[in-house]
């Protein structure tokens, strides 16, 4: 958690002396009421969770100058109350310094690490599909938007497919990660489903800063595996998505699908890109960082590439019976081309020699024709 928070502060010193409210959600869970090191929901502008499951929700609000009141969650335009867990949080006047002051961040801090704050009555919602959205009030009686409106999808939903958040390797809480330094560096793993999914994500990442003059972009790619990763890994991505500006800060880095992918084996990739990664971070070199496994986690279904630290990364996917992660197919050599064709497919050559044969013959039967009535 203090690292997060580091990071995440970081992000935000520059602006401090100019913006004079601030909101972060570190975390949105489902049943889960401690903090886990990731994000969770806390990004996604869709959510589905089973009926009867909980929501807790860990951050922090503050407007220089203005008091603290509540946080409330709104369900269809109409406002819910939250449970009554606040925490002070003067350290963070500090690290913005300026004119915020230790005040400004009474009762800022909404839930606990191991205690998070619970939207009170998700547990008792029917099976549908729902508005959602999480706010932050003042005093004064102004407010602040803590998470935009989402959609929370209980159960089926109307007519959505149930999902949810498959953890393909668990990440490790530390900051020892996989660095790419170099324009074009790139890694990947190739992993296997038993159902559709929609989006593949990075959990935690970190980066080198704009304001520093050492930008970095990250390119992620999705593949379908065909035969082995090389050929794999030739052909045109089935999505893609470029963040042209990556900012420290744990930014939550995701390829979400305009379709959901069917079942079956795949490869995701995790390039750089940019003119500031000359590979040298001691002489300022842009990075972009992730997170690699916990020492444990179990990646027996998994295969990384161009790396030996494990990539730690999860998938959104249909709620499956039994294991959602399969074992990857052994690797096979691409077909050699002109090779023997089944004989219930013509060749190119077959079908242009049957189409003069058929003219041939049209042709004779016109002669005779033609000589029968020259006969007459």
């Amino acid at each position: 958690m203090k690292k997060l928070f580091a990071i995440a502060i970081a992000v935000v010193l520059t602006l401090a002396l100019s913006i004079s409210a601030f909101a972060g959600l570190d975390a949105l869970y489902a049943d889960t009421n401690t903090y886990q090191q990731n994000a969770g929901f806390a990004t996604d502008a869709k959510v589905t969770i089973n009926p009867g499951q909980k929501f807790f929700i860990l951050g922090w609000f503050a407007s220089h100058g203005k008091t603290v009141d509540k946080v409330v969650w709104t369900l269809d335009g109409v406002e819910k109350e939250c449970s009554d867990v606040y925490r002070d949080r003067p350290e963070i006047a500090d690290f913005f310094g300026g004119d915020w002051v230790h005040e400004d961040f009474t009762r800022a801090g909404f839930g606990k690490d191991d205690g998070m704050m619970e939207l009170l009555g998700v547990d008792a919602l029917a099976e549908g599909t729902y508005k959602v959205s999480i706010v932050g009030k003042y005093t004064d009686g102004s407010s602040e938007e803590i998470k935009p409106e989402f959609t929370l999808v209980v159960g089926n939903g109307e007519d959505a497919p149930a999902t949810q958040n498959y953890v393909a390797v668990q990440q490790a809480n530390q900051t020892d990660g996989i660095w790419l330094t170099k324009d074009g560096d790139c890694v990947g793993v190739e992993f296997t489903t038993n159902g559709a999914f929609n989006r593949v994500f990075l959990p935690s990442t970190w980066s080198s800063r704009k304001d520093n003059n050492r930008e970095c972009n990250v390119v992620l790619n999705l593949y379908k595996f065909e035969y082995n990763a090389e050929n794999s890994l030739s052909k045109a991505p089935v999505a893609t998505r470029t963040y042209e500006v990556i900012s420290d800060g744990n930014p939550l880095c995701e390829l979400v699908l305009d379709e959901a992918a069917p079942a079956g084996t795949y490869i995701f990739t995790i390039t750089t890109s940019g003119e500031k990664l000359t590979g040298d971070t001691a002489n300022g070199s842009a990075y972009f960082v992730m997170d690699h496994a916990i020492a444990d986690a179990d990646v027996s279904k998994v295969k990384f590439i161009n790396t030996e630290k494990t990539i730690a990364f999860s998938v959104t996917g249909d709620i499956v019976e039994g294991d959602f992660f399969a074992a990857n197919p052994e690797d096979t050599e691409v077909p050699s081309e002109g090779g023997d064709q089944p004989e219930t497919v013509p060749q190119t050559g077959d079908v242009t020699v049957a189409m003069f044969a058929v003219i041939a013959v049209l042709a004779m039967g016109a002669a005779v024709v033609f000589m029968k009535k020259r006969a007459f």
